[in-house]
This record gives C-alpha cells, sequence and structure tokens, in this order.
C-alpha cells in the first residue's frame, strides 16, 4: 500500500473526540464540579455529599444532554471503549508522581518551619497539576492543541494562588476552584450556544430521528 494511501487511524479517532466534544457540555460539566468543589469548605458534609453523586451518575447525567441536544445535530459517533483498569492506574500513577514532587520542594522551600497551613496553602497548585494532566490527556484523545493553553493556565494560576498568602489560608482553594469552575462554564457554555446555533434542528432533522432521540442518519465511528 502507498505511504499516502494508509489510514491514519490515531487521526480518525481524534477526529471523532472532537466531534464528541464540540458541544462544549463536558465543559459545562467539569465546571459545575469545580463550582461544587470550592464549597468543600463552606458546607462540607453538602458538598462531599453531592461531589459523590455528581461523580457517579455525571456520565449519564453527560450522555442524557448528548441524547438530547449533540445527537440529534451531528449524529452519533461511537468511540473505542477504554480500559477503565488502564486508565484508572494512569490517572493514580500521575497523581503520585505530582504529590512526590510536591512533597521534595516543599521539604526542600520550608525546611524546619513545616506546618499544615502548607498542604492547604499549595493545594491549588497541586490542582493546577492534576487539571493539567485531565487536559494533557485530552489533548492526546483530540488534538486539539487547545487543551494545553487550558492545562497551562491552570497551573500557573495555581502557582500564583499558593504564592500569595490568603487569610484563612483555606480559602485560597475555594477561590481557585471558584475562579476555574467559572472559566469552564463560560467557555462550555460559548461552545454550546456556537453549537446550537451553527447545527440547529430541521424539520427534516426531527424527521429522521429515532424513538430514543439519535438520529438515524448519524454517522458511527469506532476507533
Amino acid at each position: 500500500m502507498d505511504e499516502n494511501e494508509k489510514i491514519d487511524l490515531k487521526g480518525i479517532e481524534q477526529n471523532a473526540y472532537r466531534e464528541s466534544m464540540r458541544d462544549g457540555l463536558t465543559e459545562l460539566l467539569l465546571g459545575t464540579l469545580l463550582l461544587l468543589a470550592s464549597t468543600l469548605w463552606v458546607e462540607p458534609g453538602v458538598s462531599h455529599a453531592f461531589i459523590a453523586l455528581f461523580a457517579l451518575f455525571g456520565p449519564k447525567i453527560l450522555e442524557a444532554l448528548k441524547r438530547r441536544y449533540t445527537y440529534p445535530r451531528i449524529g452519533y459517533v461511537k468511540l473505542k471503549a477504554e480500559d477503565g483498569v488502564k486508565v484508572a492506574k494512569g490517572i493514580f500513577g500521575y497523581m503520585m508522581v505530582v504529590v512526590a514532587a510536591m512533597a521534595v520542594f516543599l521539604a526542600l522551600a520550608y525546611w524546619g518551619s513545616w506546618s499544615t497551613d502548607l498542604i492547604y496553602k499549595w493545594t491549588p497548585t497541586f490542582m493546577g497539576a492534576m487539571i493539567l494532566g485531565a487536559m494533557l490527556y485530552t489533548q492526546g484523545k483530540s488534538g486539539d492543541d487547545k487543551y494545553y493553553i487550558y492545562g497551562l493556565l491552570a497551573l500557573v494560576t495555581g502557582v500564583v494562588f499558593s504564592l500569595h498568602d490568603f487569610e484563612p489560608v483555606k480559602i485560597g482553594l475555594s477561590i481557585y476552584l471558584l475562579l476555574w469552575g467559572g472559566v469552564m462554564l463560560s467557555t462550555g457554555s460559548m461552545t454550546f450556544l456556537r453549537f446550537t446555533r451553527r447545527y440547529p434542528i430541521t424539520t427534516e432533522t426531527e424527521t429522521h430521528e429515532s424513538s430514543d432521540g439519535v438520529e438515524d442518519s448519524g454517522s458511527t465511528v469506532e476507533g
């Protein structure tokens, strides 16, 4: 087979993933989760309950929203199923590397003046590093370089927040999560509005919808 005729499977998978993300719904849900997390120090019990429920039912909520707003407009894109165990191990491994790196940094930077407040003070940086990891993963899946920008900004703002002396110290993390929750909600909302305006549901589209709300003529791409 000629080099130019070879199928770029990774490119096809990335394109399918980008298609699934173009509605902005993922950003909207992530923003909602970050806003909920920002209230941890205000009402810990309630926040933990909401976050747990959101994490548990988040994928189902996202799928329901896509069936309502996305599939009728651009069709259904079936993505390659991921190995959940492998992904979980990757997330855990990355988190452990971040924790180890920050532990070494804090030990060297605050040698002889350690206090538990330092953990709260530098938690925004930890969260920024975790968001960076999530954005690097998303960029690899989609090939969209905008996620590099999201990740780097999240890390930089996390460091800036950690360097600032908030009083009380715990409020720094809440403001950081509130900020990035707002950013994700704003970008997600703009993306969603642009998506719905660019791909309105026409009478013809509604006629071809199946009983479950998914357009019968929609494409199915499996990596």
